[in-house]
């Protein structure tokens, strides 16, 4: 007898909204943790404990916390394509990640989405700039 409807196991969904930049993947991993930690988006105490199944164990999946405008926290992937996994917010999903695209208007999408690049992404490349990094090592080429 074959399974007729699949389950949703809530910790293992996942927006998987893919972030599309021409920086190189490995060179944003490789900054990610040094603007977490000197530029203030480590994740607090009171955030700790929400691990997602993903995000356990694993190189590949970073969390990043934003402390306003509005208080959030995003589950980043970098196995192969870069992607921003999940976001956590409590005014959007209290108690968990999101998880479903249908509980994630356009509008706040966007929000999510340029947040990253503007704070994270610009950040990561002026830092990386500002080291020296040559363009051919900091963008893809095609």
């Amino acid at each position: 007898m074959g399974c007729t409807h699949s389950y949703k196991a809530g910790n293992l969904n996942d927006l998987f909204y893919p972030i599309e930049t021409t920086l190189r993947a490995e060179l944003i991993m490789q900054y990610f943790d040094t603007l977490v930690q000197k530029k203030g988006y480590a994740v607090p105490e009171k955030w700790k404990s929400l691990n997602k199944l993903i995000d356990l164990d694993s190189i590949d999946n970073k969390r990043i916390y934003f402390e306003q405008g509005p208080e959030e926290m995003y589950l980043i992937s970098f196995g192969g394509m870069l992607v921003l996994s999940d976001v956590y917010n409590p005014n959007i999903r209290a108690g968990g990640y999101i998880a479903d695209r249908k509980l994630m208007s356009p509008a706040e999408e966007q929000r999510v989405k340029a947040r990253f690049q503007h704070e994270i992404l610009d950040t990561i490349q002026a830092m990386a700039k500002r080291d020296g990094v040559p363009d051919s090592v900091l963008y893809m080429q095609y």
